[in-house]
């Protein structure tokens, strides 16, 4: 008949994303047993640079379709596995046993969330209290920093800049990504550029501020090139730094600033 479309309804693909998430979930320990197996192979030293961009591909690619699949949690877990595996990208040398440990705590943590989607939850405060644990091993002393940048130049320079202090960095590009993550996972200091991918800093910020969650008052620095209004609102980051010849300096006293701000507020 004129008029009538023949493609699938909306319950149509509802019924069939479900049936592939429940096709998902029930295949996730292989993909688990997977990660944990290589991981396990990380006490290989001679193979370890191997085995470490093996582990990570791993988890990245369990992230991303987590993602897909509306499983937040597991792309939450995976999130912070990744950076307990960043301690040895970077340096081919054999991970701790204590570390590898936490690393595969990261995997039970993910068997524990899987058997709860199964069961159909939606709430994991448990999952999210241990994982917050795990995150303190991973800190330690350090303060967890959060940088926001697209240009690859500021990113190295911030990095630079960031080296001299007691800090636990995490970069990202797109600012959509970075609110999704300072909405679930706990951070010190925010350090975001203004022009960055899908939400601009100042709105980064002023989001984060008003989500009523446990960064909503996290010291906060913009990095811009041109001068930002800013308007004395409570949405405002604490620091608007120009990228100018005083920009490294800037940087360091803002963050010095903070690092003091948060030693004395946990006294």
């Amino acid at each position: 008949m004129a008029g009538e479309n023949p493609g699938s309804t909306p319950s149509d693909v509802q019924a069939m994303m479900r049936q592939l998430r429940i096709s998902y979930v029930a295949e996730l320990e292989d993909k688990l047993n997977e990660i944990e197996a290589a991981l396990l192979a990380l006490e290989d030293a001679a193979q370890f640079t191997q085995h470490i961009a093996d582990s990570y591909r791993r988890v990245h690619s369990l992230k991303g379709s987590a993602g897909t699949y509306g499983i937040p949690i597991i792309s939450k877990i995976c999130h912070q596995l990744e950076e307990y595996l960043n301690l040895g990208v970077d340096k081919p040398e054999k991970i701790s046993r204590q570390v590898l440990d936490q690393c595969l705590s990261h995997v039970d943590l993910m068997r524990q969330a899987r058997e709860m989607v199964s069961r159909g939850a939606e709430h994991f405060q448990e999952i999210d209290e241990q994982l917050e644990s795990l995150r303190a091993f991973l800190l330690g002393d350090r303060y967890s920093v959060m940088v926001v940048e697209t240009s690859k130049v500021n990113i190295r320079l911030c990095g630079e800049i960031l080296s001299g202090f007691p800090l636990h960095v995490t970069v990202l590009d797109n600012g959509v990504h970075a609110l999704e993550r300072l909405l679930h996972e706990h951070y010190h200091i925010l350090i975001t550029g203004y022009e960055v991918k899908m939400l601009n800093g100042l709105a980064l910020v002023a989001a984060v501020r008003l989500s009523n969650r446990q960064n909503q008052n996290i010291k906060a620095i913009l990095l811009s090139s041109q001068k930002q209004r800013l308007f004395r609102r409570d949405t405002d980051p604490d620091f608007m730094i120009p990228r100018d010849a005083r920009f490294p300096e800037n940087v360091s006293t803002a963050i010095q600033t903070c690092l003091t701000q948060l030693r004395e507020a946990a006294l």
